[in-house]
C-alpha cells in the first residue's frame, strides 16, 4: 500500500510540473493581437509573449463593445487548464468581435495604460492602424477576408 500510495504521489508531482501548475498565475508580457476572419466571424486574438508548458493557458481579459469602440480590458491573471494539452504556447485570449464593414476603434486597457487602434473592415481585408501603443502590438497590420 505505501508503494502504491508513493507512486501516486510522484504521478502528482509529475503531473503538476508538465503543466507548471505550481507556477505563479500572473503574466505582464507585452501582448501581442491579431483581428481574424474564422468563417462567417472576425475574431480577436490576443497572445501573452511569455510560452507555457501547455498551449492552452488562458489569458483572462474582457471584451467591451460600445457603437464602434471595442475596449479590451487586458488582465495579468493567466489562468491553468483542467486538461494539459501538452504543447508550449501562449496564454491566450479569444473574442468574437460583433462587428461587421466599417472602421471601429480597438482599444486596450491594462495597469492604468490605454493602446489605441483603429480598425478598418472591408469584404477583402481587416487592417489595423496604430494611433497609440505602449504595452500591444498587431502581429501583422493587414489580414485578408474570405480566404
Amino acid at each position: 500500500m505505501a508503494g502504491r500510495l508513493l507512486r501516486l504521489s510522484a504521478v502528482t508531482l509529475i503531473a503538476c510540473w508538465a503543466c507548471d501548475a505550481l507556477a505563479p498565475n500572473k503574466d505582464v508580457s507585452p501582448p501581442t493581437f491579431e483581428v481574424r476572419e474564422v468563417g462567417p466571424q472576425i475574431v480577436l486574438f490576443l497572445a501573452t509573449e511569455t510560452q507555457y508548458p501547455c498551449m492552452n493557458y488562458g489569458l483572462d481579459s474582457k471584451l467591451d463593445v460600445h457603437a464602434s469602440t471595442l475596449n479590451v480590458d487586458v488582465s495579468t491573471r493567466v489562468t491553468r487548464p483542467e486538461i494539459c494539452l501538452t504543447a508550449i504556447g501562449p496564454a491566450m485570449f479569444r473574442a468574437v468581435l460583433p462587428i461587421i464593414g466599417g472602421v471601429y476603434e480597438l482599444e486596450f486597457t491594462r495597469a492604468g495604460q490605454t493602446d489605441r487602434y483603429s480598425l478598418t473592415v472591408t469584404h477583402t481585408t481587416i487592417v489595423i492602424a496604430t494611433r497609440e501603443a505602449h504595452f500591444t502590438r498587431p502581429t501583422a497590420d493587414t489580414f485578408p477576408r474570405g480566404s
